[in-house]
């Protein structure tokens, strides 16, 4: 007789992913469903929580403002400070959101969700805080934690005085990036800017080694290809493929972040729960251990595939376009998207003596997930002409085993069989092999500035320019964004020239930058052009002839913007060099046209109008 057992965890654990109840997503309701179901919390990195309490501790300590976006961790940062501090477990789960500890002989006042006050009372609250902190009394301090517009929307609802008008200023500035004022004793921690990127392996390390899970220990479906939320767990722990499917996971949020799109940590634990539990069939689309018997006996464990459950593939369609996780990874077409070489291992593999060994490691290998008997006779049907139905059916099978291949086709391979071309950005393993090239200061491939350049210049002129050791500069004779501009401004020298020169630099954020310099004398500083992957991909894929609008209208519009501050400073550069010594008669007016030589590369021809 098999022994199937309950993990109260699984239980614990589906409420993570997404459902309409995702209670477990809010930390104040975490410790009590821990409490009643007896189970271990899972335990995050506390960003920002040991410079907090150093300065709460320090001898001048002032307060803190945490802000960001839904979902960040403000209210678990809060919660780690005030326990810290000497506050109850208990207190801190009352229904009360402002909470007040004494410690060091001083008084801090916890605000636990500020959007949660009512006007009536964070107004005064709020008032009591500026007084605080334009003061020099550091008796009494304020942890508060607020969403990025909630913070501003109640500080200038609070009744206006010197103090909150401060306040208020600093809190502005600092939001921008400038340093707080002098005098208003406050620090504003932005949680947003976290890498979410750096996150996600520490929440699946997280939930895959949480100690509940030896609750399975005994259970029949315990082993291997037994049980599939066993499987997603060991899959994305990594045991078998050296963090692979990690790694390229890591690699897409990056994307994304460099992109401007953030994870707060709310939905990376969503996520990591979906990939454990997701499978299209049950309750919800995510598995319990009571679904696991019956799933076995429908034969449909493949249907809880990992690599589909990371673009929420085992929720309704209807569904997965309202999550906002999933539109962002969707957002990489990562099953539509076909590399052509992956694609005829896929499809032809089995009969193509060529493709049978890359057949044998991309699909037999995974006799769960990959060369499954439905794969292979859908392929089989495929191969012979099946009817529409059937050949639909296996085009379904075949996103699925994109999404497979794109976390698990081995790095050494990656390149042979175009791995990115999987996705929108056929670029964006190089931008990803560039950004840490640059952040180690290591020299980058040889093709990387010029792609880069000759793509510039094919937008900067409306022509199919191959030069790529100058930076062409040129006009349509006015300042508009005209698409074809023939008439050369200034060549600029991409190696140092003169005291000009192009150039790829790291950023700050873990990204690139192009910088151009101008300045034969007094150097203003570089003009900055930040690559994100999509700009990026869009001056590669120009650089390869495709039609600037073919690819994104909005990266088109802003290197025209570029070019445009290009213009202005070239300009400012010719009058500071401008020294009386100008050949050109004052009724002659020298045209400079752009020209393609026989080899693509931009020739200058020389016109004098006569006026």
């Amino acid at each position: 007789m098999s022994i199937f057992q309950t993990n109260r965890f699984v239980r614990f654990l589906r409420n993570y992913g997404p459902i309409p109840t995702n209670d477990n997503l809010f930390d104040e309701v975490i410790q009590r469903t821990l409490l009643r179901e007896r189970i271990a919390p899972i335990t995050l990195p506390v960003q920002f929580r040991d410079e907090i309490l150093a300065n709460l501790k320090s001898a001048d300590p002032v307060s803190e403002i945490l802000t960001g976006t839904a979902g960040d961790g403000k209210t678990y940062c809060c919660r780690s400070v005030w326990l810290a501090c000497g506050g109850s477990e208990t207190e801190w789960n009352g229904k009360s959101t402002v909470k007040t500890v004494s410690f060091d002989g001083r008084e801090l006042i916890v605000i636990k969700d500020l959007s949660e006050l009512a006007a009536e009372v964070s107004a005064p609250l709020l008032t009591r805080m500026a007084e605080c902190v334009t003061s020099s009394d550091a008796t009494t301090l304020f942890l508060v934690a607020a969403n990025h517009g909630q913070l501003l929307e109640k500080l200038k609802a609070t009744p206006k005085s010197a103090a909150t008008i401060a306040m208020t200023q600093a809190v502005e500035a600092t939001l921008v990036g400038d340093a707080v004022a002098p005098g208003v004793r406050l620090s504003l921690r932005d949680m947003s800017q976290a890498p979410a990127a750096d996150m996600i392996g520490r929440v699946i390390e997280a939930m895959t080694n949480h100690p509940d899970w030896a609750q399975c220990e005994g259970c029949q479906a315990a082993g291997a290809g037994k049980c599939p939320i066993q499987e997603n767990r060991d899959r994305i722990r990594g045991l078998a493929d050296g963090d692979l499917l990690h790694r390229r996971l890591r690699a897409l949020i990056m994307l994304s972040e460099q992109n401007g799109v953030h994870f707060p940590v709310r939905q990376l634990l969503m996520l990591a729960a979906n990939l454990i539990l997701g499978h299209p069939d049950c309750r919800d689309g995510l598995m319990t251990c009571a679904d696991v018997p019956e799933l076995a006996i429908k034969g449909t464990f493949d249907r809880a595939s990992v690599f589909r459950n990371i673009f929420g593939e085992n929720l309704p369609a209807r569904r997965t376009e309202k999550i906002d996780l999933f539109r962002k990874l969707n957002a990489f077409g990562i099953g539509s998207e076909a590399s052509r070489r992956v694609d005829n291992v896929l499809v032809y593999g089995a009969d193509d003596p060529a493709l049978a060994a890359a057949y044998g490691e991309l699909v037999l290998n995974d006799p769960i997930y990959g060369g499954t008997s439905s794969y292979r006779r859908g392929q089989q049907d495929y191969l012979e002409g099946a009817d529409t139905d059937a050949r639909d059916e296996f085009l379904k099978m075949l996103r699925v085993q994109r999404q497979r291949v794109f976390f698990t086709l081995p790095d050494d391979r990656a390149e042979a069989l175009s791995l990115w071309d999987l996705t929108i950005f056929r670029s964006g393993g190089l931008f990803l092999q560039v950004a840490d090239l640059l952040a180690a200061k290591k020299t980058l491939p040889r093709n990387v500035l010029p792609v880069q350049v000759r793509g510039l210049n094919r937008i900067f002129t409306g022509m199919l320019l191959q030069t790529h050791d100058d930076l062409v500069l040129a006009t349509s004779g006015s300042y508009s964004q005209s698409k074809t501009s023939p008439l050369l401004d200034e060549m600029i020298s991409v190696p140092r020239k003169g005291g000009q020169k192009v150039e790829l630099v790291a950023n700050d954020t873990g990204g690139m930058v192009l910088e151009v310099r101008l300045s034969r004398g007094d150097d203003p500083g570089p003009i900055r052009l930040p690559l994100t992957p999509t700009r990026f991909e869009f001056l590669v894929r120009v650089s390869d002839g495709a039609l600037p609008s073919s690819f994104s209208l909005e990266c088109h519009e802003d290197l025209l913007a570029f070019k445009a501050k290009l213009l202005t400073a070239t300009e400012r550069e010719r009058f500071l060099a401008a020294d009386g010594d100008d050949e050109t008669a004052d009724d002659e007016l020298v045209l400079q046209f752009i020209e393609l030589d026989g080899e693509g590369q931009a020739a200058v021809r020389r016109v004098t109008v006569r006026l």
